[in-house]
């Protein structure tokens, strides 16, 4: 009994003390929390060795911000075309391609709507009658009031047309803005950039095995039981 237990700690104390997320124990963690979160598969990254391997590994690493749905690389964000390129879904990257066409003819009408309606608008306002006019003092005041009347029905159409560009212009930036790039829920996201950097750790030699010790308990027995993953 004394035996079997000082080789199962023989085996821990050669073995990365994989539970922690400090980089210092050769692990990195990316955290998936808020709604909706799932945390039935670790989201765990064994780090490759120290030295150039582990540099390499670092500089290309995909961290996630779960909150923003968003990945970086070196503290670059990548755009969603990118990323889904990187983790090798190209069927996810020409989805999300094609939502930033989407959303670049939207900004596109939102901008020519809000130029056609202020440019239209400004000239009919530029059109208004001039209430200086000399014909609007013939006839007094009847004159004078036709004038203002008709200065005052063209300045108020000008002036809807420049607010309906304005509103039209605003929804469509708004429908623009509200079309996420990521095509996957920030979860997807996580697992897809968990599996890259496994892969990228196992490029640069990581092993990726995991020793966990778990309690064992039996009718007249207690100890440790170890067990091995990959």
């Amino acid at each position: 009994m004394l035996r079997g237990f000082l080789v199962v700690v023989a085996l821990g104390c050669s073995t990365p003390v994989l539970a922690q997320s400090s980089q210092e124990a050769g692990e990195i963690l990316i955290e998936s929390t808020g709604p909706g979160a799932q945390h039935g598969d670790s989201p765990r990254v064994t780090m490759p060795p120290e030295g150039p391997g582990r540099d390499a590994f670092l500089r290309d690493f995909i961290r996630v911000n779960p909150r923003d749905n968003e990945a970086s690389v070196g503290g670059r964000t990548l755009s969603a075309f990118d990323f889904y390129n990187r983790v090798e879904r190209p069927d996810l990257a020409a989805r999300a391609d094609e939502r930033t066409r989407q959303r670049v003819w939207l900004i596109s009408g939102s901008v020519l709507t809000l130029a056609a309606g202020t440019a239209a608008g400004a000239v009919v306002i530029g059109n208004a009658q001039n209430v200086n006019d000399p014909a609007c003092f013939v006839n007094g005041n009847v004159s004078y009031n036709e004038c203002v009347d008709r200065n005052t029905k063209t300045t108020l159409a000008g002036s809807l047309i420049i607010g309906a560009g304005v509103v039209v212009a605003a929804s469509l930036l708004t429908w623009a803005l509200l079309i996420p790039e990521m095509v996957t829920a920030p979860e997807e996201t996580v697992r897809l950039a968990t599996e890259y950097n496994r892969g990228l750790a196992r490029k640069h030699g990581a092993t990726g095995a995991r020793l966990q010790f778990l309690p064992a308990l039996a009718p007249g027995y207690a100890g440790l039981t170890a067990r091995l993953s990959f």
